[in-house]
């Protein structure tokens, strides 16, 4: 039963999501942030595997308090994931809500003081993003695209300094998550209606709603285009305007265009695939300082 217990917290922590910020947060430490260090002296740092955990635990944080809250309505949205998360009570999520905060505030103090502020407010974020702001629509959207891309940014706040390539490839994946978390609503449509969840498709409607996935994602190529001209990054910003290009054509052939949602599960798979990608391609960006 303790076993069950395990893998139904490790289902609600989306662990596999907190992976992907620790390694993206790895590979901007030793690839972009540290040019004139060895991978042995950028790992053998302590204070940089303090931070990487904190940030394991404050997000894995976030994901139980926005579970607690949204657990009406996931048992609509997506009730065979749901029920396996009901393994564990909502008293003993809460709890593990509270420990884990306490525990990722205080590997983040021995990292610095000034990481343990950044995860303060960031944990304040994520409690309010659960609490309140998931029921305004754009706001939700927005706000969930911006604490997504901010638990990457706690490396530059770690190191003092960000380059300008990262922040404006930063600025793409915000655009991308915006889109995606657009798309969320569409998917989850049926449960955010009957709760009183606002999202921009409960708000817009799922037509128009699928006409600002492809708005954002057409703007989303700005921030690529940026690092093709101004920086020469014509591999990596070339790629992914390709895999943009190609995921506004599934949007429009299985949203917008036709009548009956087509395929939305594969489009948000799509989505979840260039996440990755994005993270992997972050090795090409040059140790440029500001």
């Amino acid at each position: 039963m303790i076993l069950i217990k395990v893998f139904a917290l490790m289902s609600i922590v989306r662990w596999i999501n907190i992976l992907l910020t620790i390694f993206a947060q790895y590979l901007a430490a030793v690839f972009i942030l540290n040019p004139d260090k060895s991978y042995l002296q950028i790992l053998s740092n302590p204070k940089l595997h303090f931070m990487t955990l904190a940030s394991a635990f404050i997000i894995a944080g976030g994901y139980i308090i926005n579970n607690f809250y949204d657990l009406e309505k996931d048992l609509v949205n997506r009730p065979e994931k749901t029920l396996f998360g009901r393994v564990v009570s909502r008293r003993f999520c809460l709890n593990c809500y509270f420990l884990f905060n306490t525990i990722g505030l205080g590997i983040a103090f021995m990292a610095s003081w000034r990481i343990f502020l950044f995860y303060f407010v960031f944990a304040l974020g994520l409690w309010a993003y659960s609490h309140k702001f998931q029921k305004i629509p754009f706001v939700r959207e927005i706000t969930a695209s911006i604490l997504s891309v901010t638990s990457f940014f706690s490396i530059g706040i770690f190191y003092h300094y960000i380059t300008k390539p990262l922040f404006i490839y930063g600025c793409f994946a915000m655009l991308l998550i915006f889109s995606r978390e657009i798309l969320k609503g569409i998917e989850a449509y049926k449960g955010n209606t009957i709760f009183g969840y606002g999202t921009m498709a409960t708000w817009l409607g799922k037509k128009k709603s699928s006409m600002g996935i492809l708005i954002i994602n057409g703007l989303a190529i700005i921030p690529l285009l940026i690092l093709w001209l101004g920086y020469g990054l014509i591999l990596l910003s070339g790629s992914l305007i390709v895999l943009v290009m190609i995921l506004n054509a599934l949007v429009y052939v299985n949203l917008y265009r036709p009548k009956i949602d087509r395929h939305v599960e594969a489009i948000h798979n799509f989505f979840k695939v260039l996440l990755v990608i994005i993270i992997v391609l972050v090795v090409l960006i040059p140790a440029y300082q500001l």
